[in-house]
């Protein structure tokens, strides 16, 4: 345990984030710390920002280090900070155990604080995420310590699918005792309801989903309530090779069908971008089938590759650009830095590129259609 991890701070006065989800109409955008989706914050248009928030998570190796460098988690933050600026986030690890050494520090500090530190030195504005009934003691502790030096609250981000309470426990009691840990009242809190990945063969009834976000209501008025979720698997082997498929938007469509409900409060709208909320265990990189996807009003088209990409090398690319541009649900190069990216490749006015620039060009439209989606929805109601 570090040598200062029971200090006592003063509660700070808790500034007021904006933007942050107090509304429906407002986006969270689950991203990883990877060069593409960083890029695609760092393109992000000014009427996006205005209506997401990201929740940035800190992507650890696929096996457990014994420690991580303070240069390693120094990069890390500062390639976030290049992306954010000052724009409220939410931060998150994923992969990473919180209490890892940072090696070559003499105060034993561990990596979620090094990166909350990090992140502090660089001025971020960023919100510390605890997932509700999974973390460790030294974990929340590590959270109500930024709670109480930074003044930006807290979120709890909640598995539900995953994580049920103990028999004859409510949620109410569940998500209490982990406002308590924080020290916290749920007004200064977000309360992140994560579905995580839905499956085809999934069957969410939004009027049962309705009723359980009614009981956690009941025990405060919460900072902000988002509801998170992704139709994005893991493989994309649900569209053939050498094809154009399509993905159903079921996180989207659930969150519309609750709509209906008749809810006392409308959670805001979250998912995962273009990604599965777990990397591979392989890694990643170009050991996949090269594929491009490309969000629309209710479904997530993808075009794919032969082979690995590794095998077909970044012109692969280039022919699914084409095949993109070519489709009547391309909305044109000007519609964001994602779009203009596919056409530029597809015009050869650029390099293909490695599959990191697909990612990012993916994420850069998908967050654009989203926040248009909801500001759409917004004028209408």
């Amino acid at each position: 345990m570090s040598t200062n991890s029971h200090v006592q701070m003063p509660l700070l006065e808790p500034e007021v984030l904006v933007p942050l989800p107090t509304d429906c109409g407002h986006y969270v955008a689950v991203l990883q710390n990877k060069p593409g989706e960083l890029d695609a914050l760092r393109h992000a248009s000014g009427n996006a920002w205005d209506r997401m928030t990201p929740l940035l998570e800190f992507v650890g190796p696929v096996k457990a280090p014994k420690s991580i460098t303070a240069s390693s988690i120094d990069g890390w933050v500062k390639r976030a900070h290049a992306a954010l600026g000052t724009r409220p986030t939410y931060l998150d690890i994923l992969r990473l155990a919180p209490s890892t050494p940072v090696g070559g520090k003499t105060n034993g500090s561990r990596v979620l604080e090094e990166i909350y530190a990090n992140a502090r030195k660089r001025k971020m504005r960023f919100v510390p995420v605890l997932p509700v009934e999974e973390a460790t003691e030294a974990h929340l502790e590590m959270v109500r310590a930024s709670v109480l030096a930074d003044g930006h609250g807290a979120g709890l981000r909640y598995r539900i699918l995953k994580v049920l309470p103990p028999s004859g426990v409510s949620r109410q009691a569940v998500l209490r005792a982990q406002l308590d840990g924080l020290e916290l009242e749920a007004a200064n809190c977000d309360l992140l309801i994560d579905l995580e990945y839905i499956d085809e063969d999934q069957e969410i009834d939004a009027a049962t989903l309705a009723g359980q976000l009614e009981e956690m209501f009941r025990m405060g008025t919460w900072r902000s309530v988002v509801l998170l979720g992704t139709s994005i698997p893991k493989m994309m082997t649900v569209v053939k090779q050498g094809s154009v498929g399509t993905i159903p938007r079921r996180e989207w469509d659930l969150w519309l069908r609750l709509r209906e409900h008749g809810l006392e409060r409308m959670p805001a709208f979250g998912d995962y971008a273009v990604q599965h909320p777990h990397p591979p265990h392989g890694g990643g990189g170009n050991t996949g089938r090269a594929n491009i996807r490309y969000t629309t009003d209710h479904e997530t088209v993808v075009a794919r590759g032969f082979g690995l990409a590794s095998q077909g090398g970044p012109e692969q690319y280039r022919d699914l650009c084409q095949q993109l541009v070519g489709r009547q649900e391309f909305a044109g190069r000007d519609y964001s830095w994602g779009d203009e990216t596919i056409e530029d490749c597809a015009e050869e006015v650029i390099e293909p590129g490695s599959r990191n620039a697909w990612r990012g060009a993916g994420t850069s439209h998908h967050m654009q259609v989203v926040t248009d989606e909801l500001w759409q929805l917004s004028t209408m109601s």
